[in-house]
């Protein structure tokens, strides 16, 4: 739980607005440019450590 509470934080932060009004579209959007940047950038450039 702890560790999900981490994404949202950062996904809501980019978003700029509160965890509570994230939708699910911008949830799995966030996910998905992750493992884009991981694809292109590597690892390091990732906010995921995988």
């Amino acid at each position: 739980m702890v560790a999900s509470l981490r994404h949202l934080r950062q996904i809501a932060a980019e978003a700029e607005i509160p965890i509570g009004q994230l939708t699910v579209k911008q949830v799995v959007a966030w996910f998905e440019k992750d493992g884009k940047i991981r694809r292109e950038q590597g690892t390091d450039a990732a906010f995921l450590d995988l």
